[in-house]
């Protein structure tokens, strides 16, 4: 089974005319850009104000609607019979993300254009970026795959979302042990603390640790996705 680029465009381009047209998925992800404007009346003393939406838009549109549009698929069946097509796996998965990538960055450059933008290094903070959205758009492929609706989808995914934006900004004021050992595991604490980082001038040698956590969960994520896709492709 050989890579077509032929194929990838044309399940891009589905993808992009069907995300475009859902209105539901439009006004979930505008909600990162709604959350700029709040935090911005706050200024940036605090490395969340500048994080938290920049969270929420990899999160919440590179996850959480990437899990609705898997999900919408599968519930319709067209899915199944894109598995079942001579696409390969990297071509459906890869197709799948780019129009919630794409979707996630405008997104992202909304979010940042009506934010107060600190003085941060461009090119480690879309590292950064990168890393923390390759691994929400396999966890939001995975639960895509796993949930049998869009509204199981939406049950399953969006608490769990919750959780890993919340944790990192909840750690300090519930102080309990179990709870910070499990926040400081998250993808999202390593993506804060590197932002941190970046914001009081540090370089590679401050955020190496958080860019290496966040390399791992990508790879981890990435490999639990083709994992569960090739579970679901051989199921009857």
């Amino acid at each position: 089974m050989t890579f077509s680029f032929r194929r990838l465009q044309a399940i891009v381009i589905k993808e992009w005319k069907d995300a475009v047209k859902n209105p539901q998925i439009l006004l979930t992800a505008a909600m990162p850009i709604v959350f700029s404007f709040l935090f911005n009346r706050k200024g940036t003393s605090d490395p969340s104000i500048f994080t938290f939406p920049l969270l929420l838009a990899v999160s919440i549109t590179g996850a959480f609607v990437q899990a609705n549009m898997i999900a919408e698929e599968k519930e319709k069946n067209t899915l199944r019979m894109l598995m079942l097509s001579p696409a390969s796996p990297a071509e459906v998965l890869i197709g799948k993300s780019v129009a919630t990538t794409a979707l996630t960055l405008i997104v992202m450059a909304g979010s940042v254009a009506v934010s107060v933008i600190p003085n941060v290094n461009p090119f480690w903070l879309a590292v950064l970026i990168v890393l923390l959205l390759i691994a929400f758009l396999a966890f939001g492929t995975t639960i895509g795959l796993l949930s049998r609706t869009v509204t199981e989808s939406s049950i399953v995914g969006l608490p769990l979302m919750l959780v890993v934006i919340m944790g990192p900004l909840l750690e300090s004021s519930m102080n309990v042990g179990w709870f910070t050992a499990v926040v400081d595991w998250l993808p999202t604490r390593h993506f804060m603390l590197g932002v941190s980082g970046l914001l009081e001038g540090g370089g590679i040698s401050d955020i190496g640790r958080h860019l290496s956590a966040l390399f791992l969960w990508s790879v981890a994520a990435c490999a639990l996705c083709v994992g569960v896709y090739a579970r679901k492709r051989i199921d009857r």
